[in-house]
């Protein structure tokens, strides 16, 4: 690769590095508020909400690289329009193709890398996650139920009303006020309670 290659292939390292970080830390971020309250105060230890946040990253990882490569591309060959220096390559002599060859074979470089993670690494994240979940439900099966609501079980077949849930135990309990109403039939608190 010669000289001028190299160069627009540098040009692009900076932006890809800082979009793939931001975007990666945004969408992490708008994951991890979704997901915080339903991990933390369930009394799950912090090595578990630990695997669960990093088996998440890939996920995250293979949404945010196409996004950060087109930010890289558009902001390095803006800032090289701007600076004239594509004029000046074409004053030169050097051919639109030979500044858009490095770029190209980065580019589809990326993308074997990319359609490597997401053959290998992404699918095993994925599942591991839904082992994960599927564990800590099995263990804990107030995890998933919140309080005063009526909780799907099994759509369209199972509900349940779950009255209070204690925290630290994650037994569930119920009042008299908790039976009344059109859930009786299927509320677990009103077939404790008979």
């Amino acid at each position: 690769m010669n000289i001028i290659g190299r160069y627009i292939l540098k040009e692009h390292v900076g932006p890809f590095l800082f979009a793939s970080t931001a975007l990666t830390s945004l969408m992490l971020l708008q994951y991890i508020s979704r997901k915080f309250g339903e991990l933390v105060g369930k009394g799950l230890p912090a090595s578990v909400i630990g695997e669960f946040l990093l088996l998440s990253v890939p996920f995250t990882v293979a949404m945010t690289m196409p996004m950060a490569v087109l930010v890289a591309v558009l902001y390095a060959f803006s800032r090289l329009a701007a600076e004239n220096e594509i004029t000046a390559l074409k004053a030169s002599g050097v051919s639109m193709r030979a500044v858009l060859a490095p770029v190209l074979l980065g580019g589809f470089a990326m993308s074997l890398v990319m359609m490597a993670f997401n053959d290998q690494v992404l699918p095993r994240s994925n599942h591991r996650l839904a082992v994960l979940q599927l564990d800590i439900f099995r263990t804990k099966p107030t995890f998933a139920l919140r309080e005063q609501v009526i909780n799907s079980v099994k759509e369209g077949q199972l509900y349940l009303r779950a009255g209070d849930i204690d925290e630290g135990t994650g037994l569930m309990t119920c009042s008299r006020k908790a039976n009344v109403g059109l859930v009786r039939k299927m509320s677990s608190c009103s077939m404790a309670s008979r």
